[in-house]
């Protein structure tokens, strides 16, 4: 992995303004870097349970070598002053697609009767049983994902209320990349995986999939790699990749980050 520094900035060793630590003065905590350098980095750490407010504003990093004159290889950096290249090697996923809602049945059809959303699930952060099938939230002019798409069916639950928000918070944005595609039918491959199932498909170690900020999708009709270069201006900040078959997106905080999976086509990420 790559982190490309896209302006005259600083390598911090907290993520807090650069005047604060400017005004400590205290060796390996403050590293001028200008705009077009590129450092091999090993990890990207979560931006949760950082100390500061101002961590999500911030990437977290481990170089691959310590820089000249420093023994520190752990830095955060402002996220609009960089930019992240690749990922972790075997970053692979492998996962099933979604399930589908199933169509009504002629019963259903003949007596116009609401639609059943399907066996219930406790979701956190919702105080009540949720049906599989229901839309992640009820604007039905708008919302075009269920909980089934984006928890593979209701097997993956998500571990608290702030990822179920961070699942919605998605779904919404999923519904208006939709809509910049014309409103063709986008078939979900990988919503939201608990740390579990996120193992036993190969992905990430620290997959955004686990904090409920991700999606891996395709497009009816459409080749993703061209959906992936559309994307690219549409979706300028998260992360946005190509794999074989799917393209992913997130909302992560911080610095964008592009890559290409294993067996993936291979693109200009930027």
């Amino acid at each position: 992995m790559k982190l490309v520094i896209t302006a005259d900035t600083f390598l911090k060793a907290l993520p807090t303004q650069a005047s604060k630590l400017q005004e400590k003065n205290i060796p390996d905590q403050l590293v001028s870097v200008r705009a077009g350098n590129t450092f091999e980095i090993v990890d990207q750490f979560p931006y949760e349970g950082l100390p500061n407010s101002t961590a999500d504003d911030h990437l977290f990093v481990q170089l691959a070598q310590p820089l000249e004159g420093h023994n520190a290889i752990r830095w955060f950096v402002y996220g609009l002053h960089a930019k992240v290249e690749g990922t972790e090697p075997d970053n692979n996923p492998k996962d099933e697609p979604a399930v589908p809602r199933p169509a009504p049945t002629p019963e259903e059809k003949a007596a116009a009767k609401p639609r059943s959303y399907g066996p219930t699930i406790a979701i956190p952060g919702i105080g009540r049983p949720v049906g599989i099938y229901e839309p992640m939230y009820f604007e039905p002019s708008v919302c075009n994902f269920t909980w089934a798409e984006m928890t593979k069916g209701g097997t993956r639950v998500p571990i608290n209320s702030t990822v179920t928000q961070r699942i919605i918070k998605i779904s919404k944005y999923m519904d208006e990349v939709r809509s910049f595609f014309g409103n063709k039918p986008v078939r979900i491959t990988s919503g939201y995986r608990d740390p579990s199932s996120n193992r036993r498909v190969g992905g990430a170690r620290d997959s955004r999939h686990m904090y409920g900020d991700a999606v891996d999708f395709s497009i009816e009709g459409m080749n993703v790699v061209d959906v992936f270069n559309k994307l690219k201006s549409y979706h300028p900040k998260g992360g946005l990749a190509v794999g074989n078959g799917f393209v992913h997106l997130d909302l992560r905080p911080g610095s964008p980050a592009r890559w290409t999976y294993p067996g993936g086509p291979r693109v200009d990420l930027w």
